[in-house]
């Protein structure tokens, strides 16, 4: 069931429209907000079976009900509460007050069901001043995708549309880079500078592309279309406030790992990164991804709307805890009878470096997503680790498996190495070598094969080949074993008898 069948129908005859009042919520807002009941306390018919709806918001969608939901913790109704409510399917708490809204914003199919929330502010905009504008969002527990295109229109008129379908349009508040917002826990802003030409009175939340222009991010293997809660929109204009430069909080990061420094507020336009050295590194980007090597800071300098700021932010860069030289995982059969071979793998790996390194998890997969611990090898400082992986009766069904590393470090956290993968043996890809026993020539048959040895049973090289007729009559007699390499990376030895 699409999830847009949960949300509240509400009868427009509850709308009114704020006409130049402050409205009075149940917490504190800023005098300068020109939005109305700007976190959606204020509420109609909240006891009622239903969740009721949020006084001066209305959907643009005319031939239809309401079609935003409606969350407050007065809801008698499971549907409608908080922090629980049914439509989301999940647990959240208003980011201020007890009461918010959410709608749907993409239904990730090519459908292209839009709801929209909207509202007309206290006072129209005036011509060439500046406006900070910003409304939280929060996705839906049961979404089984995120999206990008997460937008507010700022319009002269209200939208008025006579179906579900996107309402067109070019919205000017977005965050930077238009990402996907994913996070279901957390509030996340969406805001920016808005620069009036004068007269708009109307906001209207949504997404006004359509699917196919529409960034999707699967989040949840089963689930509901996009819906995001809503919380939290402001329009205040900026000589009201100050707004100073953000660099980004100080963190520290892993040595070769990058960072996001700055903020997604969209048009700050007279923007300049520096770096330690006083170098420019970017200029019209409120945030942008940096990678450094070492300890350092960056600078951002902002002039928006005549109001100058500078921020600094300070990485500091840890060293690798471990560093692995190389990982190979190789797979070979031992000749166990005549006429069976049991397979196994050998997982090796090097590491020039390792800090703190408590040991490792050698861990296994058969679809290179789900990994389980085979087991642990202690960590010794640096140096080379051997593990087999004994491949039993039940594993001779696959053809291929993964593997990883897990390392633990002495404080429990845990870091991953690149996943190997390994093709296994099969009945269809093992090799014959014939005539065996042999006094003269032998002939390798099966598979793509890259190599062969013929080593002693001490382990020994003595003979090294890519053809697969190999002369071994100058070999004296005995036991020898053939080392057969494939192309792909497998290993498979089987066993020679010399005769005279």
């Amino acid at each position: 069931m699409n999830n847009y069948n949960f949300f509240i129908n509400i009868n427009k005859a509850h709308f009114t429209w704020a006409l130049l009042i402050f409205c009075l919520n149940s917490i504190a807002q800023s005098p300068y907000n020109l939005v109305s009941n700007y976190s959606f306390e204020q509420n109609y018919s909240c006891g009622s079976s239903g969740g009721g709806g949020a006084n001066y918001w209305e959907s643009p969608t005319v031939v239809t009900n309401f079609q935003y939901s409606y969350a407050n913790a007065c809801s008698v109704n499971p549907c409608c509460g908080v922090p629980s409510n049914t439509f989301g399917y999940g647990w959240q708490y208003a980011r201020t007050g007890v009461a918010y809204t959410g709608i749907l914003f993409s239904t990730n199919d090519g459908s292209n069901t839009r709801f929209y929330l909207q509202t007309q502010l206290i006072d129209s905009l005036k011509s060439n001043r500046c406006y900070y504008i910003e409304f939280f969002v929060n996705l839906f527990n049961y979404a089984k995708y995120a999206n990008n295109n997460i937008s507010l229109l700022v319009g002269d008129t209200a939208i008025l549309s006579n179906n579900i379908n996107p309402a067109y349009a070019n919205p000017q508040i977005l965050q930077y880079g238009n990402p996907c917002i994913t996070d279901t826990l957390n509030w996340v802003k969406v805001g920016g500078i808005y620069l009036a030409h004068g007269g708009e009175k109307f906001i209207t939340i949504g997404n006004f592309t359509d699917d196919f222009h529409t960034d999707s991010l699967r989040v949840r293997n089963i689930g509901g279309n996009s819906s995001y809660n809503i919380d939290d929109v402001s329009v205040i204009p900026l000589d009201s406030l100050q707004l100073k430069a953000d660099a980004g909080r100080d963190t520290t990061i892993i040595k070769g790992d990058s960072v996001w420094i700055g903020s997604r507020l969209c048009g700050l336009q007279n923007v300049v990164w520096y770096d330690a050295g006083g170098n420019v590194i970017d200029t019209g980007a409120p945030g942008l991804w940096v990678k450094p090597t070492a300890n350092t800071f960056y600078i951002i300098e902002q002039n928006v709307c005549g109001q100058y700021s500078r921020d600094t932010v300070n990485i500091m860069v840890a060293p690798l805890p471990v560093v692995i030289k190389s990982y190979t995982v190789i797979a070979s059969a031992v000749p166990v009878i005549a006429s069976a071979a049991k397979q196994s793998v050998s997982n090796q790996w090097e590491t020039s470096t390792e800090i703190n390194t408590a040991y490792y998890n050698i861990q296994r997969s058969t679809d290179g997503l789900s990994f389980y611990t085979l087991g642990k090898v202690m960590a010794k400082g640096a140096g080379t680790y051997t593990f087999n992986d004994p491949l039993t009766i039940h594993d001779s069904r696959l053809t291929k498996l993964y593997y990883r590393l897990e390392i633990v470090d002495k404080d429990d956290s845990k870091t991953y190495s690149e996943i190997r993968s390994v093709n296994l043996t099969t009945e269809d890809s093992r090799f014959t070598i014939s005539p065996n026993p042999s006094k003269d020539f032998v002939v390798i048959s099966g598979g793509n094969i890259k190599q062969i040895k013929v080593n002693d049973i001490s382990g020994r090289t003595l003979l090294l080949s890519k053809e697969k007729k190999i002369n071994i009559s100058g070999l004296i007699n005995g036991v020898y074993f053939v080392s057969i390499e494939t192309m792909d990376g497998n290993r498979v030895v089987e066993k020679l008898l010399k005769m005279p």
